[in-house]
């Protein structure tokens, strides 16, 4: 990793807040702690590290406080089950407007929002709607400090290709408001996919 990208890396865990510290694990709610269902199927396995990281949003109501975030994550999951009867819910992580990152299914199986193009993506997924207006500032920086994370934990190449989801798939997400800054992130790829 280059010394530029360790230094914005180090910025952006300053501004996650006090909870992420330099050299410190990155907090990340994990699913039993969210009190997530087991998955109800097998799911396509992946070999790690990946080379794309993909940027959503849930494009629903959103969460301000652990509570409202921890209840929403619960009610995805459901509904991508019970609604889409998806094996899990369908992105590797969410993020909610209270700054939280939470685990959604393992990066070692495929995610389930791009058909056809799940193949070799991380799925990050922003819980809200951002058609109009971004996410919150610790949510922005919960999401880079994320991908900072999966470099470091052999999730993502180091030379990733970050993506909005709509470049693989046919809608909106991740909103024009979160698209267009996601955009300005490093190892942003412009190319078009579908």
């Amino acid at each position: 990793m280059s010394s530029a990208w360790k230094l914005f890396a180090f910025v952006v865990c300053l501004a996650v807040g006090p909870a992420v510290q330099a050299g410190s694990e990155l907090p990340i709610v994990s699913r039993q702690e969210w009190r997530a269902r087991a998955p109800s199927g097998e799911m396509t396995a992946m070999t790690l590290p990946l080379a794309r990281a993909v940027i959503a949003h849930t494009a629903g109501r959103g969460c301000s406080d652990d509570v409202s975030c921890d209840n929403l994550v619960r009610s995805i999951q459901s509904y991508q089950m019970t609604r889409a009867k998806y094996s899990d819910i369908s992105y590797h992580y969410l993020i909610g407007g209270n700054g939280r990152i939470y685990e959604g299914r393992s990066p070692s199986q495929q995610g389930a929002i791009a058909a056809g193009n799940n193949a070799g993506s991380l799925a990050i997924s922003f819980m809200g709607n951002f058609d109009e207006e971004p996410p919150t500032d610790a949510a922005l920086a919960a999401g880079q400090a994320l991908l900072t994370h999966a470099v470091d934990k052999g999730q993502l190449v180091e030379e990733y290709q970050l993506m909005g989801h709509r470049q693989l798939s046919a809608t909106k997400s991740p909103g024009d408001a979160l698209y267009l800054i996601i955009q300005k992130w490093p190892h942003y790829d412009s190319n078009l996919i579908i």
